[in-house]
């Protein structure tokens, strides 16, 4: 009797470890597919800049040009924002599968931290540590196309506001529009990027309250 319970118990630990290994290469795909998603960031971006190198070309002076123009500026400007937000959660999402994936490799679940790489982050403590200190911007990859969202925002409304005011008699309070269009995106990108921070340390904390790795 005492031998058959030891037996289910083994056959139920194999399938748990099993059902581990099998999650495991699950994130491990997704976070494959979180580094491939540079079409979609495109689709985003180069929509966004051709559009407004259109702008450029309407005649201000005629009845409707000035609102066309400023109307597609902030149009440009929400798509830019839009492509920031996007990777904020798509970076948001790919530290908490590492954070995941990092658990799973540790000596509480798989125990093959002697197969990761020394740099790897190996306790909920060292990420707790890493994440409370420092601001969870993206990973590489998305970072790049994080910052060129941001940058390219600030170009295009300075640029628009230039053309404005070189080409356009009283565009003041399409100026005014403008920087105050700007100013509410970057506020939004930027209490987004507080967010996904504060979310993730939150996570990186409970999980060394958890005190199982």
């Amino acid at each position: 009797m005492g031998e058959d319970k030891t037996e289910q118990k083994d056959n139920l630990c194999k399938e748990q470890r099993k059902a581990v290994e099998n999650m495991h290469k699950t994130f491990l795909e997704a976070l494959r597919h979180r580094e491939q998603e540079i079409l979609r960031f495109m689709a985003i971006l180069a929509p966004a800049l051709v559009g407004f190198i259109w702008l450029l070309k309407v005649d201000l002076r005629s009845g409707n040009g000035s609102f066309i123009f400023t109307a597609g500026t902030l149009g440009v400007l929400f798509l830019l924002t839009v492509g920031a937000l996007y990777s904020l959660a798509l970076g948001y999402n790919f530290r908490y599968v590492t954070l995941q994936l990092a658990k799973m490799e540790s000596g509480y679940c798989l125990n093959i931290k002697e197969f990761i790489l020394e740099s790897w982050l190996r306790t909920a403590k060292q990420w707790e540590e890493k994440y409370k200190k420092k601001w969870c911007s993206p990973p590489e990859i998305i970072n790049v196309f994080w910052l060129s969202f941001i940058i390219a925002t600030f170009l295009i409304a300075i640029m628009a506001i230039l053309f404005l005011f070189s080409t356009c008699e009283k565009s003041y309070v399409k100026i005014y529009i403008i920087l105050g269009w700007l100013a509410f995106c970057i506020i939004v990108i930027f209490y987004a990027f507080w967010y996904y921070s504060r979310k993730f340390s939150d996570y990186c904390k409970k999980e060394v309250e958890g005190g199982k790795w």
